[in-house]
Formats: C-alpha cells, sequence, structure tokens
C-alpha cells in the first residue's frame, strides 16, 4: 500500500478527459454528482438525501472567497473537519456562517482521545446556526468497515489524464481556482480499520477501484478518491434505517494525483486510496469536546445515549 498523506485542504472520482470539474466521474459526465440528486428527481436508498447534502460546509480561505476545505454540520452550532484545515470562512448553502469565539476562546477546538493525544479532527462553533437538525454519528456500537459508504466534500476536479499504454489510468489534480466544487460519490470500505504506530487516530479506508460495485454496475461510474479541499467532508454509511456520519475525510496515499491502476504492468488494478478518521472509534471524543448544554443534543445524535510507519500519510 502507498504512503498515507493529508490532502492538504482541497473527491476524486474517475472520467474521461473532458473538462474540469470537482470530482472526477468515470462515466464522463462533468455535470454528474455536483447536485443532491434528490432534487431533480426520485433518489434510491443508495442515493444522497437532501438532508446529507446541506450538511456538508465549505471552508473557504481568510479572503472569503477562495476554497479551502470541507466539514460537516453536526447540529447546534458545531461543525466537525479535519484538524489539519486552516480555512476560517465558513459557508452552509451558499451563506456564511461567523465563528462564535465564546468556545474555547476562538470558537474552534482539537478534538482529542482519552489519553489526550490529539486527533486530525477539529469543532467549530458558529453564530445563528441554520435551521438543520442533528446530523447522527456512528458510535463504538456501530461496525463501519465492508460498508457501501457515500462521500460528499469540496474538492478539486481532474487535471491532465495520466497515460500508461494501453489505457488511461487515473489523473492529476485541477486547480483549486478552476475546479473546486461540491460532489459527491460512492465507494465500499476495506474489511478492517487502518492504523498507524504513534498515530492516535483510527481511520476507514476505501480504494479508487473501478469494479467495487458487481450489481448495480453503473455505481461504479461515481467511484471516488479524495482530493485537494475534501479533507473535513463526510463519509456516510446507511446503518439502522438511517444515514450517518462514518468518517471525516483526511489523507490519501498519493498527494496530486488519483489513479484506479498505478502500475499497468501488473496484472488487475492498484488503485490509490483514501482515509477517513473513524466515527465508530472517534465519536465519544468528538462529543467530549462539546460543552453543556450543546453536548446532550449531539450525543443523542451520535446515538451514544448521551512514525514508525509502514505507511506514511498525506493530509488532503
Amino acid at each position: 500500500m502507498s504512503a498515507r498523506k493529508p490532502i492538504l485542504e482541497f473527491l476524486f472520482l474517475l472520467l474521461l478527459p473532458t473538462a474540469s470539474q470537482a470530482l472526477i466521474l468515470y462515466d464522463a459526465n462533468s455535470n454528474a454528482n455536483n447536485y443532491n440528486i434528490s432534487v431533480p428527481g426520485t433518489p434510491t436508498i443508495d442515493d444522497p438525501t437532501a438532508d446529507l447534502w446541506n450538511h456538508v460546509v465549505q471552508i473557504r480561505k481568510p479572503d472569503g472567497t477562495s476554497p479551502d476545505a470541507s466539514g460537516v454540520y453536526l447540529g447546534n452550532g458545531f461543525i466537525l473537519t479535519a484538524n489539519h484545515v486552516t480555512g476560517t470562512r465558513y459557508f452552509i448553502q451558499g451563506t456564511e456562517y461567523a465563528v462564535d469565539t465564546s468556545y474555547n476562546g476562538t470558537g474552534s477546538k482539537r478534538v482529542t482521545n482519552s489519553q489526550g493525544q490529539g486527533l486530525d479532527l477539529k469543532l467549530v462553533k458558529i453564530q445563528s446556526p441554520p435551521a438543520l437538525g442533528a446530523l447522527q454519528m456512528m458510535n463504538s456500537t456501530q461496525s463501519a468497515l465492508s460498508s457501501y459508504s457515500l462521500y460528499i466534500g469540496w474538492g478539486v476536479g481532474k487535471g491532465i489524464p495520466q497515460t500508461t499504454d494501453p489505457a488511461n489510468q487515473g489523473w492529476t489534480w485541477g486547480s483549486e481556482a478552476g475546479t473546486a466544487n461540491k460532489r459527491w460519490g460512492r465507494n465500499f470500505t476495506l474489511g478492517s480499520n487502518y492504523n498507524e504506530v504513534s498515530n492516535p487516530n483510527t481511520y476507514l479506508e476505501t480504494q479508487f477501484n473501478r469494479a467495487v460495485f458487481a450489481s448495480p454496475a453503473a455505481y461504479n461510474n461515481d467511484v471516488f478518491s479524495l482530493t485537494l479541499g475534501d479533507s473535513g467532508g463526510g463519509l456516510f454509511e446507511y446503518v439502522d434505517s438511517q444515514w450517518m456520519l462514518a468518517g471525516i475525510g483526511t489523507d490519501v496515499s498519493t498527494l496530486w494525483s488519483s489513479y484506479y491502476d498505478r502500475n499497468a504492468g501488473v496484472i488487475g488494478d492498484q488503485p490509490d486510496s483514501s482515509y477517513f478518521v473513524s466515527m465508530p472509534a472517534h465519536s465519544q471524543d468528538v462529543i467530549n469536546a462539546i460543552p453543556e448544554p450543546s453536548v446532550f443534543a449531539l450525543s443523542l445524535a451520535a446515538g451514544l445515549g448521551i512514525f514508525q510507519l509502514l505507511i506514511r500519510r498525506k493530509c488532503v
């Protein structure tokens, strides 16, 4: 497996080389998946709902116009994103929300585990929050492994196709100025968590595999890989008859490009990986970082009732 790197703040789905858009889709439709699928038609149980779509936040740079990263609105004024995200302007459904500095003195706080170790998660409190309900987080009694998942984020799209004879194997990442947009994609989490020595985060992992889904095969058109700007976006799974937050996007195996086959000389595809800080492993840590009285509602929303590395990560 390739080294894992934080995606320095900027979903990459498979798409044939046409005009650059936010995610790269295998079906070559540059207008696909940049809207909530339930708006223009009838969604299936596997598609993102309006509620999920609206909870994903765009984080911009201090100038208020340049795209930077993604976040997930949990409810009660709290946004969850990756700790390595540095943007300071928060937009939900196109409206900017000011930071509430009464929370932790700055309006934001790094999430730590029970041992006090910092995670790649950060909470931000906003003023006059939108009329969106609390988003449910998966908890330690639930498994997010080997599961169908959706991701929504504000990443950049494809850049230059990278061709290795005999076929196109992937793309470089596009520019944040021209290709960042809100997109959703599908994938399937691997069957085990990803952990590293001396790293307190527990990760879920997906691969940029063009044959993830045997049925319906059309779902492979939407298979994603994280890219620049997707840090802090939400990985969602359908659990107990509802969509829940399963992870926060943070890392990729390769920076500046996304390949569905990184080595054409080896039989079979060698896809890049994306990584997500796991909510089953860390939702209680998130809850612990929220003061009363807000913590009560979000505890219920979480279903809680209340580098000696083999692989090096790369943040997005």
